[in-house]
């Protein structure tokens, strides 16, 4: 099961050791899925760890990085992004489109507001788009993984 995580569930995971975002980090870190991930992903959630949470919780990140192979996908090209553009805002466009060129089962984010609304899930099929506790919910505590 390949998992695209996005910046807020890398830093949701490691603010705090309780919740689905957690949990999503705990599965990689026993292998029972593995973690896509593009390098503007992977800095977007850096700097926010850095600014807004505590010392702990970016350790937590480098630790996370050290102890679990996530793959790093390249940021998409200019050309890559044109196909969604209109569909979310432009700032989750690389995102998507380095989701969808990883060929990740799932997008996993905690952006509802943008991604999970937005009928981006009736438009393209793959990655399938969902919040890691829908992905718990509906995807592992049912044993499809």
């Amino acid at each position: 099961m390949r998992l695209f995580l996005d910046a807020n569930v890398f830093f949701a995971g490691c603010l705090s050791k309780d919740g689905a975002s957690a949990f999503v980090l705990e599965l990689a870190r026993k292998k029972r899925v593995e973690l896509i991930a593009s390098k503007l992903v992977l800095r977007e959630a850096d700097r926010n760890l850095r600014r807004k949470a505590p010392p702990t919780a970016q350790k937590a990140f480098h630790r996370l990085l050290q102890q679990v192979k996530v793959c790093v996908v390249p940021a998409p090209l200019e050309e890559a992004l044109r196909p969604y553009e209109g569909m979310i805002e432009n700032k989750d466009l690389p995102a998507l489109a380095a989701a969808i060129a990883s060929k990740a089962d799932f997008l996993l984010t905690l952006d509802r507001m943008h991604f999970l609304p937005s009928g981006l899930g009736l438009r393209i099929k793959k990655p399938r788009l969902l919040g890691p506790a829908d992905f718990l919910r509906d995807i592992y505590l049912k044993g499809k993984i």
